[in-house]
């Protein structure tokens, strides 16, 4: 049942191809020739939008059957009238623009997009399950007129969101919209500016496996980001983008057993807010595995995601790399009990050690006595930590 993204023909031919189920449609049809409302309004967005995933409820279906005729390549029911219309705008930003359907039911995407070619999903994913997903990797700006229809007719009118995202929500099995070649979003993690002229620092296997690298800190506009400089036994990576911020400033003295610590990152991405996730938590254990001392444990709750972020004492510093989570299963074999907030840091003299061997002096912490509230230290952490996808060609 699964239907991979395909572009179906616009102009005379498609008129030919969907004639017996978009009759609304005039003889040439471009996406600036749909004249009809929308069923659910129209919105305007630009690149670097927030909130990411920007959410729209509406009921998906309707009584037109897009698989007559039979060679139509789409498979599913929709209104006669599109169910959303985006004008978008700030392209330029090279970031993705993608369409995610949710509901109880099997959905359907269909998309007709700014040039006036036409986009149909069934089953993105089996991340997604039966929910439909389009992305464009190379948007254009302009109107998309979106359609969220049902797989089968008896789900008509059954309640559904629209999510829009430039997270990325990229699949192996899956033909991406609008680029040159497939290109499979790997995943996301952490990063954070080092220096008030773009760099940024990560861990290795973040990039790992990535032929390009995009970061956005929260509120701005995504930016590309290219690798510079690796340690995989550190697992440390240097990244330059053209971003011009304010730095993180760094405390690299060994922490304190019971010091406390925040964490701010973007785990789970996509699920989780775009705007950060913060934790707080103690420095729980002054090695880490094995009494391995270029790294030590922490309390602060992380994810998937959360890695290459920055850990950050009570005087805002940082003053380690958040890198692993206590592998649960290992821990369930050997002692049969279950860890709970077992987690790792890089230590501050590993960062040093990479940094310098690379040639960056990072921006020290001049007072590392004051105490911030937690409120003022996510503050700080927002204007140099970002989120970080990986994409593959």
């Amino acid at each position: 049942m699964a239907l991979p993204i395909r572009p179906l023909p616009s102009g005379k031919a498609l008129w030919r191809l969907l004639a017996a189920v978009l009759l609304v449609l005039p003889h040439s049809a471009v996406a600036q020739d749909i004249d009809l409302e929308p069923n659910f309004g129209s919105i305007e967005l630009v690149s670097g939008f927030e909130p990411d995933p920007a959410e729209y409820v509406l009921y998906a279906g309707g009584v037109i059957d897009l698989g007559e005729p039979a060679d139509s390549n789409c498979v599913g029911f929709v209104s006669d009238s599109p169910d959303l219309r985006i004008a978008y705008s700030g392209a330029e930003f090279d970031y993705p623009l993608g369409f995610i359907s949710e509901a109880e039911v099997d959905t359907v995407i269909l998309v007709n997009a700014p040039d006036g070619s036409w986009y149909c999903n069934d089953d993105f994913s089996e991340e997604l399950g039966f929910n439909a997903g389009i992305e464009f990797l190379a948007p254009q700006e302009g109107i998309y007129d979106v359609w969220v229809g049902v797989y089968e007719e008896s789900a008509i009118y059954t309640p559904a969101t629209l999510f829009i995202t430039e997270i990325g929500i990229g699949s192996e099995s899956s033909e991406q919209a609008g680029s040159n070649g497939p290109e499979d979003n790997l995943g996301n993690g952490t990063a954070f500016t080092i220096d008030d002229i773009g760099n940024l620092l990560t861990n290795y296997h973040v990039v790992e496996g990535c032929d390009n690298l995009t970061f956005r800190l929260p509120g701005q506009n995504p930016v590309a980001a290219s690798v510079i400089a690796t340690d995989v036994d550190a697992d440390l990576a240097l990244l330059s983008t053209n971003l011009l911020t304010v730095p993180a400033t760094l405390n690299l003295q060994r922490p304190r057993l019971g010091d406390e610590i925040v964490v701010y990152g973007f785990p789970l991405l996509g699920d989780l807010s775009s705007q950060g996730n913060l934790t707080t938590g103690v420095v729980s254990g002054l090695t880490g595995l094995n009494d391995d001392n270029g790294t030590f444990q922490i309390s602060a709750q992380i994810q998937p995601g959360n890695s290459g972020g920055p850990v950050i004492d009570r005087a805002g510093n940082v003053i380690g790399v958040v890198v692993s989570m206590a592998n649960e299963q290992y821990f369930t074999r050997q002692s049969g009990a279950t860890p709970q907030n077992v987690n790792f840091s890089i230590t501050g003299n590993v960062i040093l050690n990479f940094l310098g061997t690379n040639g960056f002096k990072p921006v020290q912490a001049t007072d590392a006595t004051r105490y911030l509230s937690v409120a003022d230290i996510a503050e700080q952490a927002q204007r140099y930590t970002g989120a970080l996808l990986c994409f593959q060609e």
